[in-house]
């Protein structure tokens, strides 16, 4: 356990990391101008800690120069137009320690715009203020206190520079376990680029409505291996509860908008139930009459009559009906439990409803791949997905019903393996593999994702192809 000197420690940025220190066992001390204050605010954040971290609140709270007196390590967390000033209260209690500075030179209210001070950079000020038995390490400038209040994972890096090569990786050390990953990036002179980059950040967040834009650092390590293919798989967050008449195609387009706009080559899958809602596929029980066939379907299977009938209408066979088990043959050739039919997710306003699904799968694909494609300028696939039993085996995943943009099997007879072997049988379903691998993210209770973005799937594009070639012809059944 290390003992950490907070100086700033009632502002957004010094709460938010003091919080993250505590969580992780360290012991925390609060510097304010106001002792009174500092005391006050440590106890209640001790307090609010000790409610879900017992073994964490290790939080007291005291003035400037006494705060900085107790800490091991001290972080200067201050507004700049306080930087001078508070340099001069904790020189001598600082002194042989190391100091972690996050100060951005900024002076409101042109926050937007770079304003490095005639030293180069804020960090190398404090260096010259406190003296050469002071180790000052420069840090987190372009992690904004939100990020860090959340507690979760940063998908962000943090900068760091300093001088002392021993300082700098005992603050990386601290970094990692806050779970934050850093970069030594040069000497305390090069704090500059960071303390400038603050005030890109504001920018980018204020130009494109943004949450805390932050740095990332990419590459990989010369003469390391190329990394192998890799999938990446979204939920997009932000569309609305469907109803019948909505634009899907423009509800979705605003979405991705407004998250991260596809690119090409990207997949993007939607949930049946949103499809069939737009299209006003839904059917209250009350208005269906069942038949014969249906009523004697429904009490093999103990299941409401009216369902039975809509079963019939989008069947072109029952295949088994046994108790709470219905199989059928849907009118598109899919096989699969009561036809597709679903009340789950079907909002119960104007009575017991079931939902169908669209009447041309494959058409509502292609045409929310052809607006999704001009309205964006790229080239796309479009899935609808549901969740469907598997013969001979529990539990469902997602299957494809329907799409537009790709060949729904990838067909790899032809080609060889690691030893040479002609693949003789190899036909992928790569639609139904990427629909399972969205249904991951979109959920099948109460997530309201019904939208994901699968980025690096391999296949092969074809703008006419439909889902029926996934089908499996009724002469090629082996259990008839």
């Amino acid at each position: 356990m290390t003992s950490y000197s907070i100086i700033g420690g009632t502002g957004a940025l010094g709460a938010a990391l003091a919080r993250r220190l505590a969580s992780a066992g360290h012991q925390v001390i609060i510097g304010s101008r106001d002792p009174a204050k500092a005391a006050a605010f440590a106890a209640a954040f001790a307090a609010e800690l000790a409610a879900d971290l017992p073994a964490a609140a290790r939080v007291s709270g005291a003035g400037l120069a006494d705060a900085a007196a107790a800490g091991e390590v001290c972080v200067l967390t201050v507004p700049y137009a306080a930087h001078a000033d508070t340099l001069a209260q904790v020189r001598d209690a600082v002194q042989g320690k190391i100091v972690i500075d996050a100060t951005v030179p900024l002076k409101p209210p042109k926050v937007g715009t770079v304003q490095l001070p005639a030293a180069g950079c804020a960090a190398l000020e404090t260096a010259a203020a406190l003296g050469e038995g002071v180790r000052v390490v420069s840090a987190l400038q372009t992690i904004g206190a939100e990020k860090l209040a959340s507690g979760g994972p940063i998908d962000a890096d943090v900068l760091v520079a300093g001088d002392d090569a021993e300082a700098v990786e005992a603050v990386r050390t601290m970094l990692a376990e806050l779970g934050l990953r850093s970069w030594h990036v040069g000497p305390l002179a090069n704090a500059a680029a960071a303390e400038a980059m603050t005030s890109v950040l504001i920018q980018i967040n204020r130009r494109y409505k943004m949450e805390q834009a932050g740095v990332k650092i990419t590459g990989r390590p010369k003469g390391a291996p190329k990394p192998g293919p890799s999938l990446q798989i979204r939920a997009v967050p932000g569309l609305p509860l469907f109803g019948p008449g909505d634009d899907l195609a423009l509800a979705i387009g605003d979405a991705l908008a407004a998250d991260e706009p596809p690119r090409d080559g990207d997949v993007v899958v939607v949930a049946q139930k949103v499809v069939s809602k737009v299209e006003d596929r839904a059917v209250l029980l009350a208005t269906v009459t069942p038949g014969d066939e249906a009523a004697a379907a429904a009490a093999k299977a103990a299941k409401d009559p009216a369902v039975l009938e809509l079963i019939l209408a989008e069947s072109s066979e029952l295949m088994r009906v046994k108790p709470g088990v219905v199989i059928a043959r849907h009118r598109l050739g899919h096989v699969l439990a009561n036809a597709g039919i679903d009340a789950s997710n079907v909002s119960p306003d104007q009575g017991e409803a079931a939902l169908l699904w669209p009447a041309d799968p494959d058409a509502s694909a292609r045409a929310l791949r052809l607006a999704l494609e001009a309205r964006f300028g790229v080239s796309l696939a479009v899935i609808i997905s549901d969740s469907l039993g598997r013969a001979w085996r529990m539990g469902t995943t997602g299957h494809a019903i329907a799409s537009s943009g790709l060949k729904p099997l990838r067909d790899r007879r032809g080609e060889s393996d690691l030893f040479g072997r002609v693949l003789q049988a190899t036909v992928i379903g790569v639609a139904d593999e990427i629909a399972a691998a969205a249904s991951l993210v979109i959920g099948e209770a109460a997530e309201g994702l019904p939208v994901a973005v699968v980025r690096g799937a391999v296949y092969d594009r074809d703008e006419s192809a439909g889902i029926g070639d996934i089908l499996r012809p009724r002469h090629e059944d082996l259990f008839p």
